[in-house]
């Protein structure tokens, strides 16, 4: 059996170039290093086809079902930042990567077991089948005909009016209601998550995507759709619950009724400046829009908590969903027979036609003057006949030069300047037009078209006033990698690059940049000023760069160091944080492991400034150590065998005469020697300078350890023959006499 495998139809005629059913070339192209190759056979039973596209965690395949025979989509778990393809095989590309790997694959397989189990349930993707094959997993679902949600707001002017919203949002919460009530949380709802079928059936698709990143990135936030995620989806500790899903639904409500995602959970935290869409200018029921804002409240416990309750705050306590194609998917733009072309004619321009035709069977003269004369009248003239007003055709996905020609024809040239949007549409082609069709318009009416640049050009939007985070959507949706430098005073220096997330579109690298500049006049994160002029056309391949103020000059950002001397290792870190340096300075330590250390000196000097984006990264280093007056209480004490000092001004000491025979030594208290009959009295040796002969030494200035007096011969003053003095006597020597 031979398929096209961009529609998995089949093919009858082998030897066809392009199938005759969606156009396409039957010959493979060339195929992304991530993707299967077209006809890979899968599950014992399913033939892949062309990748309908791939996010952070997965590929999307359009298959075919060889029991059922039936087209089926199957996606694939494919973590790009984590794992590899080896031919079929999905390998993860670091060890130490696989036990994450491992709980995001269970993961996958564990959201497909609970969206199966709610196959009773219209408003939800079917799941037929799941399975472990090639190193990963795959959900095989029924292939669904018809756009998302964001498909279709980009083909309405990027909004739409407040009965349809109410109309999407009431089947969407029916639909929730019975998913909630099966204990199931979608958490990833948004525009390209919500599908309509070309029968009308709206349906939630890709379920749990959120939580899977979860599982996977230590920070998961860069995973969840900004704008759309509530703050509890930003932490792992933070319960969730239908409340969770009912904050992403009021978001969608928002998006869709203004043009504009909400701003980002994470970031109103910090501030929240979110207006409502009275605000902006949309019309809507009060009530309609306090149930939007309250389920847009940052703290769940404030929101409304169930389905039934946001249901009713929109008047639609009874609403059951109608699933008509009609009033939900835009029109489709067909070629129309010359019967249906005749009666969607003006009415003047009928009888025109009506005139032509007795003119030319009565081969009246006159009739080619009255003709042109009534086709005159009849380009001047709508159904109620006032002069100058025509009926505004539908010229959407028609050729825009084809368009401009027709219009000349009717006179009608006050057409301005078109403006080019990358589209998925084919190049050239109208992709809105300024004036709603079937609206009676004067020639003085100025006509605007949107034209499709395909993948290739586009017309510059004005970004001024814009904030950051607007600009990086508008390029990521066509899948441009956006480069962000944060600091004015590197310019060269990234901070860090969005990916670009719509696979519709070629991957487009290296091409937009945005840069912070100081700027006393706008806020902070708001667009100041752009590369290429607003409304130049602008290829894909030019470089652009984008201007995004700090929020003040650069004197705005100084921050003066404070004096950290004599503060501990505890109280210098809460100082740098509380003093706004730390983000600034990495700050170098040194000495704090010295118990009761504590700063002596800091390498920039008190008072200095420091610039929160000239000095990010400056170097301050901060020296611990211990006070010099602890360090002298800590000095030892002096040698207790030192002998007390003397007086300054005593003379200097005489030779000691030679020792004569001593006399019998005279007792005195305390005091304990053994000398022999032959040996002669002892001389003290004085230890420092003794004060003049029969001079009193000087008392000892704190008590000692008794002091030992070597014996005259040189005999070892250990031995028994020496004489002990403690140093509670004061004692006194006749140096002259020997006499003790």
């Amino acid at each position: 059996m031979e398929f096209c495998y961009h529609c998995m139809r089949q093919i009858e005629n082998r030897k066809a170039h392009a199938c005759p059913h969606c156009g396409k070339s039957l010959k493979p192209g060339e195929q992304d290093a991530r993707f299967l190759k077209p006809g890979t056979f899968l599950g014992g039973k399913f033939t892949i086809g062309e990748p309908l596209g791939a996010g952070g965690f997965g590929n999307t395949y359009i298959g075919w079902d060889n029991l059922l025979f039936r087209r089926v989509a199957v996606k694939e778990f494919y973590p790009e930042q984590y794992c590899s393809r080896d031919g079929l095989t999905v390998r993860v590309s670091e060890e130490r990567l696989a036990p994450r790997f491992g709980r995001g694959l269970a993961q996958f397989l564990e959201e497909a077991r609970n969206v199966a189990s709610l196959h009773e349930v219209q408003g939800v993707v079917e799941i037929t089948d799941f399975f472990e094959e090639n190193g990963t997993g795959y959900i095989v679902m029924e292939y669904l005909e018809g756009m998302d949600v964001k498909t279709i707001l980009m083909k309405s002017g990027d909004k739409k009016e407040y009965e349809w919203c109410r109309r999407v949002i009431l089947t969407l919460l029916y639909t929730l209601r019975e998913v909630h009530k099966r204990g199931v949380l979608h958490r990833d709802i948004a525009p390209d998550n919500i599908f309509v079928t070309d029968e009308g059936i709206i349906k939630l698709i890709d379920f749990g995507a959120a939580k899977n990143a979860s599982v996977l990135e230590d920070n998961s936030d860069i995973m969840l759709k900004s704008g759309y995620a509530p703050v509890e989806q930003y932490s792992r500790k933070r319960e969730q619950g239908p409340y969770t899903d009912i904050y992403a639904v009021a978001a969608l409500f928002y998006r869709m009724l203004t043009g504009q995602k909400p701003i980002p959970a994470n970031e109103r935290q910090a501030g929240d400046t979110m207006i409502s869409p009275s605000q902006m200018g949309v019309e809507l029921p009060e009530g309609a829009e306090i149930a939007i804002m309250v389920c847009l409240n940052l703290e769940p416990e404030y929101r409304l908590q169930s389905t039934d309750e946001f249901m009713e705050a929109l008047d639609g306590k009874f609403f059951k969903p109608v699933y008509e194609a009609e009033w939900i998917l835009p029109p489709v733009d067909e070629k129309k027979g010359i019967l249906e072309r005749l009666s969607a004619m003006p009415a003047a321009a009928k009888a025109a036609l009506c005139l032509l035709c007795v003119c030319i069977a009565g081969g009246v003269a006159f009739g080619g003057a009255a003709f042109l004369e009534s086709r005159n009248a009849a380009a001047s003239l709508n159904e109620e006949g006032q002069a100058g007003i025509f009926t505004m055709g539908d010229y959407r996905g028609q050729d825009y030069e084809d368009v401009l020609a027709e219009l000349a024809e009717k006179g009608i040239e006050n057409i301005g300047d078109p403006e080019y949007v990358l589209d998925e549409s084919e190049q050239g082609t109208v992709v809105r037009q300024s004036i709603e069709p079937s609206a009676s318009v004067s020639r003085k009416d100025k006509l605007k078209f949107t034209v499709s640049g395909g993948d290739a050009y586009y017309t510059m939007p004005d970004f001024s006033g814009m904030g950051q985070e607007e600009v990086i959507r508008y390029y990521t949706e066509k899948n441009f990698d956006v480069r962000v430098y944060g600091n004015p005073c590197r310019e060269d220096e990234l901070s860090h690059t969005k990916k670009g997330e719509n696979n519709a579109f070629s991957h487009k690298k290296q091409k937009i940049a945005i840069k912070s500049c100081f700027s006393a006049d706008a806020a902070k994160g708001v667009c100041v000023g752009q590369s290429v002029k607003a409304g130049e056309k602008c290829d894909v391949d030019e470089e652009i760069t984008v201007s995004v103020s700090v929020g003040g000059q650069m004197e705005d950002f100084n921050v003066e160091v404070p004096d950290f001397t004599g503060l501990t290792v505890k109280q210098a870190k809460k100082l740098l944080k509380t003093s706004g340096l730390k983000g600034i300075v990495e700050a170098e330590m040194s000495g704090q492991e010295e118990e009761g250390a504590c700063v002596q000196a800091q390498g920039i000097a008190v008072g200095e400034a420091v610039n929160r984006y000239r000095d990010k990264g400056k170097k301050f280093r901060l020296e611990f150590g211990i006070a010099e007056e602890e360090e002298e209480e800590k000095q030892p004490e002096p040698s207790r065998q030192e002998a007390p000092s003397m007086p300054q001004e005593a003379a200097e000491p005489e030779p000691t005469p030679a020792p004569e025979p001593a006399p019998p030594v005279q007792e005195a208290p305390h005091i304990s020697h053994e000398v022999p009959d032959s040996t002669p009295t002892p001389t003290p040796t004085p230890t420092p300078t003794p004060g003049a002969p029969g001079q009193e030494a000087s008392p000892a200035p704190s008590k000692r350890e008794p002091d030992v007096m070597p014996a005259p011969d040189g005999h070892d003053p250990n031995s028994s023959n020496r004489i002990e003095l403690p140093s509670e006597i004061e004692i006194d020597i006749d140096l002259d006499l020997g006499k003790v």
